[in-house]
């Protein structure tokens, strides 16, 4: 089965269009390298002070941005006005559909039924006893040495065998979906994204086969025999589902993980509170989320709309980045700081407020498990390596493309 790939996005700068007033025009490009020794979030934090909530950057064929909580959670909220049949910028790409996460509702409830068995409370549990015993046996072996690269040794580890188990991948072939997925997330032009992504969805055409004549119980299974659901209509459903699972599955968590890592090895107190107070984990887990959202994600606006001084017009793209969400000072009171006792991460019936996961019928499948996840570390890793830092010699480097995260983390564990 051949899928084309054969994107049309336009990488380059564009000149401003005549709607857009010259005082909204930022220069952001998501896919540009950070400066050395700046965070991904203090380049959005840039964006924040611009002065002006909606901006629009020339980068990446011209695009729109939401800059603050609310406007993050007005644009996830109105599928209607911006779709997710372009979640990525700039428009097309990404030149394969992938659902549930690019089709929208009512269509989008019929994938995510594919999906939501393999994700239930339930099975999480289940997920979370094999998690808890991978880490276990990756922090014992770390802490019989006296260093360790974070992202290799245990970040880029715990998460993916968890996700290739839920999908019943080769767990030996674990550095090579690593590699192939950031590839693609890294892309810089469309040469390159399409180049990233032919090896992925020929293995995902050759796996999805596989579980059409032999199914397991496994996710990939289920999403190959939606070919016997008198509502498919074509390849690129199976093999784009399977290919947002590989995506989703390989990065998010272990970027959420090293976060999380690199804050705790510079902040003693932190550590010292969970350990002495392990039932503010489920708190501390929330703070994290809160504070280190990820994801860049891209819409497609579907009609001319007029908001906070920004016209913004049919066809055109706008991008929405997590992360301003969480380091809004108009929600949170400094919101770079970490505080296991925000109140602001919840709402009065005690559900999480924040917008990491997202907001209405889109909202992140795989939340539960992130946040089971993160947990284990919390519990699993403090209780054998209390004391831990940054090797001072080995700088940390950080990206932002669609997914932001650390490539290095490099610890000394100390006695």
């Amino acid at each position: 089965m051949e899928i084309e790939i054969a994107g049309t996005g336009n990488f380059s700068t564009v000149e401003k269009p005549a709607h857009v007033p010259a005082e909204l025009v930022c220069d952001f490009n998501y896919i540009a390298p950070i400066p050395d020794g700046e965070d991904n979030y203090d380049v959005l934090r840039r964006l924040q002070q611009h002065g002006h909530d909606v901006l629009w950057t020339p980068h990446n064929g011209g695009h729109w941005v939401v800059t603050r909580a609310e406007d993050v959670k007005w644009v996830q909220e109105n599928y209607g006005i911006f779709s997710h049949e372009e979640f990525t910028i700039p428009r097309g790409g990404t030149p394969i559909i992938m659902p549930p996460l690019s089709v929208d509702p009512p269509l989008h409830a019929r994938y995510r039924a594919v999906i939501n068995p393999h994700l239930t409370p339930s099975k999480v549990k289940t997920l979370a006893d094999k998690a808890r015993v991978i880490a276990i046996e990756l922090i014992e072996d770390i802490r019989t040495k006296n260093s360790c690269e974070f992202v290799e040794d245990f970040a880029s580890i715990l998460p993916v065998v968890v996700f290739l188990g839920i999908v019943d991948l080769p767990l030996d072939r674990r550095k090579e979906f690593i590699a192939m997925a950031k590839s693609f997330m890294v892309a810089t032009n469309q040469d390159e994204r399409d180049s990233a992504l032919r090896p992925i969805v020929g293995y995902l055409v050759k796996v999805l086969g596989d579980r059409y004549a032999n199914p397991g119980d496994d996710m990939f299974s289920a999403i190959a025999k939606y070919r016997d659901n008198p509502r498919f209509e074509s390849e690129a459903e199976v093999i784009g589902m399977a290919a947002l699972m590989f995506f989703g599955g390989l990065d998010t968590v272990a970027a959420m993980l090293t976060y999380v890592a690199r804050h705790l090895a510079t902040h003693p107190e932190d550590r010292r509170r969970i350990i002495e107070q392990p039932e503010i984990i489920p708190k501390a887990v929330e703070e994290f989320l809160r504070r280190f959202g990820l994801s860049n994600t891209g819409r497609l606006i579907l009609e001319d709309i007029e908001y906070k001084g920004a016209t913004m017009k049919k066809e055109e793209m706008i991008m929405v980045p997590i992360g301003c969400s969480g380091i809004d000072d108009r929600l949170y009171k400094d919101p770079f700081k970490i505080d296991f006792d925000r109140v602001e991460n919840y709402h009065p019936n005690g559900q999480p407020a924040h917008n990491t996961f997202g907001n209405g019928p889109h909202k992140c499948v795989g939340a539960p498990l992130a946040r089971t996840e993160i947990a284990i570390f919390l519990e699993e890793w403090l209780k054998r390596i209390p004391n831990f830092r940054i090797n001072p010699e080995k700088p940390i480097k950080v990206h932002m493309n669609s997914v932001p995260g650390i490539d290095e983390l490099h610890l000394i564990i100390d006695p």
